[in-house]
């Protein structure tokens, strides 16, 4: 055991913090991005107080910050002389006229009621463990929450304490807001303003107690995901997703301004297809597996736990980006799908290019920042079959994925191909023709790469991705092929290890949309186990290969 003061002190030498020690001060007072306090405070005390200048540090003291033997240390708040315990918390707060007072104890215990309802949700339900206890505080063994007036614009700010706590863990505590009233939260009730924040400061007391050393993006991004798990009506995380999808060139781990916050979608991603909410506790299980206070370890934490679903990382990264530019709820998008797509103030992300491509044409689009774990959206029209391929001018091109996602005229179908090279035939009528370039290895942080595209050859038939994926005994897979000229249609299934597990034919005797379904039988008509499977339809002149998901 070891107290959080001596663990403050190693981060203050050793920590690589993501945004500067000035930055997080100027969020702080200096601009109205003043919602979330938590990772600014967080990100200050990890670093040096002689990163600031006298003045800054008398402002931090405000937040009740201080510095002694040149570290940063937390006090709590004096002079809130009333409590109100619950089972698992104790709220500290004053009754009066004064500038901390609630208005009534009733405020207190509907906020006592809010914070025990998010405990059973995290401990109870999802099954992480508790906030780690804090031994300094007076025999209680309940969370500490302190209701006063925080400064205008502050939802909540959980501190980690000075607390004895085993490492990688900190013991912390909770400021909350003795009223929500005023017109900057006007736009919800006190209620639903105190349930989105004691549900998003909760978990980063959670976090803090499975590793006090997590980055900032990754901390931020599954509190603000964790909002819409438990209040789903809220919809208070909306108002991040503008900014983020307006900027898709930039990291994943991206920490400056609002963009960590709109990371959640990622994370929203992973819960709707990839293992649930389970999943984002095995992130933050392997996070504490894999603490440090050196280097940054977030990423691999993520990559191991999305294993478990057989995806990656990589994998669970590019399928969002696919999903992000379907944006849609319908059943045809099948794992590119998000649940509240239609409610999303969003359509799709920012455009980093428009080419208009005339038969030929040579068209070659470049650009030298493309940086890991970051999109770029290129925007294609065209009347003429098209290639499309993609350089790497910095290195493998393995490097970098390369999606396309064509969505067809007035029908809620779409179809993803990747390759390094990919033919198009728009003769069946297209809506859009996007292209996604992303870079998902770690060999390097930044990429140079040239996009090219030629004259194609024709299609004589397209495949639409299979839904719904994953598919199961009770959901059979839809294969959907429209066929634009007569032929002999080939469908084969096979497993990862590619062995032929099923096939079938279609003789397609005239143009038009059609279904093949599969429902997990093998040739012999006998159940397969669940995995992942490749399905390859071979016509005349064209062949495509969709990958499905089948759970039992």
């Amino acid at each position: 055991m070891r107290k959080v003061q001596s663990l403050l002190l190693i981060l203050n030498t050793v920590w690589a913090t993501d945004l500067s020690t000035i930055d997080s001060w100027s969020r702080l007072f200096e601009t109205n991005e003043k919602t979330h306090a938590t990772p600014h405070i967080t990100n200050i005390i990890r670093d040096s107080p002689d990163k600031l200048n006298t003045d800054q540090i008398k402002d931090l003291e405000k937040l009740g910050i201080y510095v002694k033997n040149n570290i940063f240390l937390i006090e709590r708040p004096e002079g809130l002389t009333e409590t109100y315990t619950t089972d698992h918390f104790k709220f500290h707060f004053i009754l009066g006229d004064s500038y901390d007072s609630v208005d009534n104890i009733d405020y207190v215990i509907s906020m006592g009621n809010v914070f025990e309802n998010v405990w059973k949700f995290y401990v109870d339900s999802l099954g992480y463990s508790p906030p780690v206890e804090d031994q300094m505080i007076g025999g209680s063994n309940l969370y500490d929450i302190y209701l006063l007036n925080l400064p205008s614009g502050y939802f909540g700010i959980t501190y980690t304490s000075n607390a004895q706590a085993d490492s990688p863990a900190c013991a912390s505590f909770i400021k909350m807001r003795n009223s929500y009233s005023s017109s900057i939260f006007n736009e919800h009730t006190e209620l639903e303003n105190i349930q989105v924040t004691a549900v998003h400061e909760f978990f980063h007391a959670i976090q803090f107690s499975y590793n006090c050393y997590e980055k900032l993006w990754f901390m931020e991004a599954t509190a603000v995901w964790a909002e819409d798990e438990l209040y789903d009506n809220i919809n208070d995380h909306y108002r991040y997703m503008a900014p983020w999808f307006s900027n898709p060139e930039k990291p994943l781990n991206y920490t400056s301004g609002i963009h960590m916050y709109g990371t959640f979608i990622f994370f929203q991603y992973i819960d709707e297809h990839l293992g649930g909410p389970e999943t984002i506790r095995e992130c933050w299980e392997r996070s504490n597996e894999n603490s440090t206070f050196i280097g940054d370890k977030s990423y691999l934490s993520i990559d191991e736990a999305l294993n478990k679903q057989n995806s990656s990382l990589k994998d669970a990264f590019n399928r969002m980006r696919i999903a992000n530019r379907i944006m849609s709820s319908n059943i045809n998008a099948g794992m590119y799908t998000y649940e509240e797509a239609d409610e999303y103030p969003v359509e799709r992300p920012e455009i980093k290019e428009y080419i208009n491509y005339n038969k030929g044409d040579y068209e070659s689009y470049s650009n030298s920042e493309l940086y890991l774990l970051s999109s770029h959206y290129i925007e294609l029209e065209t009347d003429s079959p098209i290639v499309i391929t993609i350089n790497n001018n910095s290195g493998p091109n393995s490097d970098l994925s390369l999606f396309t996602v064509v969505k067809y005229d007035n029908k809620e179908r779409w179809s993803i191909r990747t390759n390094n090279e990919i033919n198009i035939d728009p003769l069946v009528g297209l809506d859009y023709i996007s292209i996604i370039i992303s870079a998902t290895s770690d060999s390097q942080n930044n990429w140079d790469y040239s996009l090219n595209i030629i004259d194609g050859q024709r299609e004589d038939f397209s495949f639409y991705s299979p839904y719904p994926n994953p598919g199961g005994p009770k959901n059979p897979i839809n294969n959907e092929l429209q066929v634009i000229e007569p032929q002999n249609l080939s469908i084969k299934i096979f497993n990862i290890l590619g062995k032929l597990v099923w096939s079938t034919e279609k003789n397609a005797s005239e143009s038009g949309l059609f279904t093949i379904k599969w429902s997990g039988k093998n040739q012999n008509k006998k159940d397969v186990s669940s995995g992942v499977y490749f399905i390859f339809a071979k016509g005349k002149y064209s062949s495509f290969t969709n990958k499905v998901t089948f759970l039992k």
